[in-house]
């Protein structure tokens, strides 16, 4: 497990990314109004226009793009035969709110729970979910340089024709914006909003002068394949666990950190194992990777240490998922506390889970363990 996070400035969205923003505005506008607002308004009528014109075919500009499909932006010019405004074929709003409790809110994430989490009624409450999503940091301002920012917990909004479909919970840092959360309804699965809410995110960082994405929530591990999104965003920096530098998310890193659990670029460095000289078998890279073969061993700032872990937190009833049943992880078998310290068993993943995230959310979790160990 790493911290990751991505430099806003310099993000340039992928093929696929584009492609779920292009389609769904092309959704929310309507063929109809394409084509009536390229007879009224379109952007070729002068050089400005031309130029205007080629600058959008080829390039992505995503404070541009991200923003297109929302009401605010779209212009809607007057049809000469209907003496009437050309509106789109849906109406699709984004608010950035506080973080604080609504049944329309609660209410998403209700279904949420049920349908992505399959989650029974009896787990789903309204005193849960103030407590997970609704319970973050005081809401404040931050100046610097004369720029004004929001400090705090907020939930960025997204209604569909009136009604939010999805909700997103950030934390707003002095120079960051960290995703922490996102729940939306089913009937947006098929608009990819996993991906439109990261670039919304990105872009909320970019335009309110936030130098860094910390995408969900901010951490990564490169064996839970669920979290393989991360390495598309460009680009994307990791943080060295020994001298606490970033180093980039690129090709040569993936591979490293597909060939060992524990890898430290700096350490490597000094070793000399370089990208095509990296073996699973060198007896310093394994090494390297025994050593430190737990969370607990790097001394990662943040992070409670196994003692805190044992005395605070009673690992043994920590709930998690497996195929599609819940259980404690006392269910699992004897347990061993000497395990906590092995990286590749049940109890050490779960224990280095909760020592990241801390006493007070470690109750309130469920680790997914369905995809495999």
């Amino acid at each position: 497990m790493t911290v990751i996070r991505l430099d806003g400035l310099g993000f340039k969205p992928q093929k696929d990314q584009r492609k779920a923003v292009n389609r769904f505005t092309d959704y929310i506008l309507g063929p109809d109004y394409v084509r009536l607002a390229a007879r009224l308004c379109p952007r070729s009528r002068d050089w400005d226009g031309l130029r205007e014109k080629k600058h959008y075919r080829t390039k992505f500009d995503l404070s541009l793009r991200i923003h297109e499909a929302e009401h605010h932006c779209i212009k809607r010019p007057t049809d000469p035969s209907t003496k009437k405004s050309i509106e789109p074929a849906h109406k699709f709003e984004v608010t950035l709110e506080a973080d604080s409790f609504t049944e329309e809110k609660y209410t998403l994430f209700a279904n949420y729970q049920k349908v992505v989490h399959k989650e029974p009624p009896s787990r789903i409450s309204k005193a849960g979910f103030r407590s997970f999503l609704c319970s973050g940091l005081a809401q404040t301002t931050y100046e610097q340089d004369g720029n004004e920012r929001k400090i705090g917990s907020y939930h960025q909004c997204y209604r569909l024709d009136g009604r939010l479909v999805a909700m997103g919970v950030l934390d707003l840092m002095p120079q960051c914006v960290s995703s922490v959360y996102l729940i939306y309804h089913e009937s947006v699965n098929d608009w990819e909003f996993g991906k439109l809410s990261a670039l919304q995110e990105i872009a909320l960082a970019v335009e309110s002068g936030y130098q860094y994405y910390y995408m969900d929530p901010g951490y990564y591990i490169h064996s839970c394949i669920k979290m393989r999104y991360k390495s598309t965003f460009h680009p994307t920096y990791i943080l060295d666990p020994e001298t606490y530098d970033w180093d980039p998310l690129d090709q040569d890193m993936l591979a490293r950190l597909s060939a060992h659990d524990y890898v430290s670029l700096s350490r490597e460095r000094c070793l000399g194992i370089g990208p095509s000289s990296r073996r699973t078998d060198s007896p310093d890279a394994a090494s390297a990777a025994s050593n430190l073969s737990s969370i607990f061993q790097t001394n990662m700032p943040g992070v409670m240490s196994i003692e805190e872990v044992k005395e605070n937190i009673p690992l043994e009833e920590i709930d998690v998922r497996l195929k599609d049943k819940i259980v404690n992880l006392a269910r699992l078998g004897e347990w061993d506390e000497e395990e906590m310290m092995d990286s590749s068993s049940v109890q050490g993943i779960a224990a280095e889970f909760v020592a990241c995230v801390g006493p007070r959310l470690a109750g309130k979790i469920v680790i997914d363990l369905s995809g495999g160990m």
